[in-house]
């Protein structure tokens, strides 16, 4: 991850409960696309993966996981909340572009656009290559962003509240499009939660990697992955350079390698 972390990073419990929403969903959708795509081995691998909301997720759906983020922070509430579950689950400190894990695993997932945080396409490649290098023959690595329309995406702005046991939080976050030439999307977040009488707010903003359709087609063919199927967040069925913009890619290794 090229730069500075978010600065919601330095409170993960905060960031957990400003992302809660709609896991649950996405944890089904994810081992869901596993036995539809997969190699039925159901070990798990998560880089980036924060406060391990996803690998609980899987935990609790018998699969054996395994995590990595350059959080420290991140991590020790990830191994707070894992705790219980023993030798299903291993938790390590790395980054996207360098982590090699020692096993292979049924299903790599990388969502929530934060392969976009790879600002290069050496990283990005490096990643790819990295996590090909992890899969079980037949195993599948879904990647989840989100695409730009150069020309025609326009300023965006977000607002929802959320609240979790006795805390609660309002989350704006505001992106300015990105144009081909620099392929940097910025994001603009604002989290208010109450501290004390007075309200905290803690702002964040960083750059996002853009990629058209073509964009990302052209970057998975240099890799060893192909795309083996294509759907919505929502868990439909879509197509890379259709009207649908927010994508999961299923992408297993590419025959012969």
């Amino acid at each position: 991850m090229s730069g500075r972390l978010p600065s919601i990073y330095a409170d993960p419990a905060l960031y957990d409960l400003v992302h809660a929403e709609g896991t649950d969903d996405e944890v089904w959708l994810l081992a869901y696309l596993a036995e539809l795509h997969g190699c039925g081995i159901k070990t798990a691998l998560e880089p980036a993966c924060g406060t391990g909301r996803y690998l609980a997720g899987l935990l609790r759906r018998s699969w054996t996981v395994e995590g990595y983020d350059s959080a420290v922070g991140m991590l020790a509430f990830a191994r707070k909340r894992l705790a219980g579950w023993g030798k299903r689950v291993k938790l390590s400190r790395g980054e996207m572009t360098k982590y090699r894990p020692q096993r292979r695993f049924g299903l790599i997932f990388n969502v929530l656009s934060t392969f976009r945080h790879l600002m290069t396409e050496r990283e990005a490649l490096a990643h790819l290559k990295l996590m090909a290098g992890a899969l079980e023959p037949g195993g599948i690595f879904i990647l989840g962003l989100d695409l730009s329309s150069y020309g025609q995406d326009e300023p965006d702005e977000e607002v929802w509240e959320c609240r979790q046991g006795g805390r609660r939080a309002k989350h704006v976050i505001m992106s300015i499009p990105a144009e081909p030439g620099t392929r940097r999307e910025r994001i603009i977040n604002f989290v208010t939660t109450p501290k004390g009488k007075k309200d905290a707010v803690l702002e964040s903003s960083y750059d996002l990697r853009s990629y058209s359709a073509a964009e990302l087609a052209a970057l998975i063919a240099k890799s060893p992955l192909r795309i083996e199927a294509v759907y919505g967040y929502d868990g439909r069925d879509a197509v890379l350079d259709g009207p649908e913009r927010a994508l999961w890619l299923v992408l297993k290794l590419v025959s012969g390698l």
